[in-house]
């Protein structure tokens, strides 16, 4: 009880500051879009809430496996979905250029319908398979034109945690493009932030880029086998403490170019 109210100041904040902040960037960002004339620009908007967003909020987050990613390749970006706060920690995290595949009634909610619009990410429409196919299409367009993509390949958050079974018809993009999936494993988000729920409960969180899975060996037919394979991957990385990084061994040089990127992109 004693807890509770000791946090109450904090939850009041949260929940007032939040829609205004959301209310303040999302008009930045539809105007950003339209005087540059490129999405670019507001999905940059985008990013900057996120890590703001996460500052305030006084999230204690962590990124690791930025050794496993090169700067100058495309991926497909897979992270397991838990929690609403895996949004704001892929855009935080994700160091390319990338627009999210999310789900379609984003695009008709008042305000955040025009953000998401204005910056470029992709509708999908998992009620009609045609629709989706469509939205499939043009991920694999931003695959071509080298902008990465990020899918929660679970399709919906964990209502436990844990990882669930995946979509395998989301595995037609990398398999088609030749695109790698590279595994997002977040840990952490659930228990700050549970579905249903509105009250944050702060702790540390982590966001692990896992080892890129190259599409090369997988036809149409084989999409299963992928999908589990990347499932696989999170599974295995989700049975290690928060506080350890699965990472082989570093030399100077990988320890370097951690750090560079940890500096160059701002990771909290």
């Amino acid at each position: 009880m004693l807890q509770r109210l000791v946090s109450f100041p904090y939850q009041l904040s949260i929940i007032v500051l939040f829609p205004l902040l959301s209310v303040a960037w999302g008009i930045g960002c539809y105007f950003a879009s339209r005087l540059s004339g490129s999405e670019h620009r507001a999905h940059r908007y985008m990013v900057y809430f996120a890590k703001m967003s996460l500052r305030l909020a006084r999230l204690q987050t962590s990124v690791a496996g930025l050794e496993r990613l090169d700067l100058n390749k495309t991926y497909v970006f897979m992270p397991n979905h838990s929690s609403f706060l895996d949004i704001l920690l892929v855009f935080a995290a994700v160091p390319h250029n990338f627009r999210f595949i999310v789900k379609e009634e984003f695009f008709s909610i008042p305000l955040l319908g025009l953000t998401v619009q204005s910056s470029g990410q992709i509708p999908l429409d998992r009620k009609h398979p045609r629709k989706g196919l469509q939205s499939l299409k043009r991920a694999a367009d931003r695959l071509r034109q080298g902008i990465s993509v990020v899918v929660f390949p679970e399709g919906t958050r964990s209502r436990d945690g844990k990882v669930q079974e995946f979509k395998t018809t989301l595995f037609v993009l990398p398999i088609r493009t030749r695109t790698p999936v590279v595994p997002v494993l977040i840990e952490g988000a659930f228990e700050a932030l549970r579905r249903g729920s509105v009250l944050l409960k702060r702790g540390p969180m982590k966001v692990t880029f896992l080892e890129p899975i190259p599409a090369d060996a997988f036809s149409d037919r084989d999409r299963a086998l992928y999908a589990e394979t990347v499932r696989k991957s999170l599974v295995g990385a989700c049975q290690k403490p928060i506080h350890e990084t699965k990472v082989a061994k570093e030399d100077k040089n990988e320890r370097a170019l951690r750090g560079a990127a940890s500096r160059f992109f701002g990771v909290f």
